[in-house]
């Protein structure tokens, strides 16, 4: 009997995944399964419980916590590990958002083609100037 709140769905997608220490630490994985809440992960050594991961799938940037590491009796030489990872925040539409940053850095920063200073407009008119600065420019 299955008693997980939420389902899993069975997945088989290699990914590289980092972990978050003193230096991170950038391994390659597979994803075995996911649900709403968390994910599990294949990998070829043990992670620690409490371990803040990150990866990249499609166009999401996922940030977990390892919940708990088992290793799995496998056939060949090499130990695998088993490892939950509980899903703490996901930023989707990352093509979107480097674009839009793309766009932004790509605008004009205020400054005018001949090297003057930018004008002084604003949506109500054309701005005067600061009478006391240029008294301050002129002593």
């Amino acid at each position: 009997m299955n008693q997980r709140r939420d389902p899993r769905f069975e997945i088989n997608q290699s990914i590289w995944i980092t972990l978050f220490g003193e230096p991170d630490i950038r391994l390659p994985a597979r994803i075995k399964n996911v649900s709403s809440r968390g994910i599990g992960l294949e990998l070829q050594g043990p992670v620690a419980i409490g371990t803040a991961l990150k990866f990249e799938v499609d166009d999401c940037l996922l940030l977990g916590e390892v919940i708990y590491c088992r290793q799995v009796d496998t056939s060949c030489d090499e130990a695998s590990f088993y490892v939950g990872v509980e899903l703490e925040q996901a930023l989707r539409g990352l093509a979107h958002l480097a674009a839009a940053l793309r766009a932004f850095s790509d605008e004009p920063s205020g400054a005018t083609p001949s090297g003057d200073s930018p004008s002084r407009d604003t949506p109500s008119g054309p701005q005067q100037e600061d009478p006391v600065k240029e008294r301050r420019h002129q002593h």
